[in-house]
């Protein structure tokens, strides 16, 4: 949805943007990010159609994550 303006579940085009979103890390999501130590911005997007959610870290949180945590095999 964030190069193509469409929902890759359902094609609609009916897009919500949320940028630079602030959140706690600890509440993103469930998910644990004790790396930064504050908040962490990120940009959603949501389609008005189906719900389908995207959620991508601003480009100044991907050093610090890739620092952090291991990257997968392949």
């Amino acid at each position: 949805m964030k190069t193509t303006a469409k929902c890759p579940k359902c094609q609609s085009e009916d897009i919500l943007v949320f940028e630079n979103s602030k959140e706690k890390p600890d509440k993103a999501d469930g998910e644990s990010l004790g790396v930064f130590g504050g908040k962490i911005t990120t940009s959603r997007y949501v389609c008005c159609n189906c719900g389908y959610t995207e959620r991508y870290f601003d480009d100044n949180n991907l050093e610090k994550l890739k620092k952090k945590y291991k990257k997968t095999r392949g």
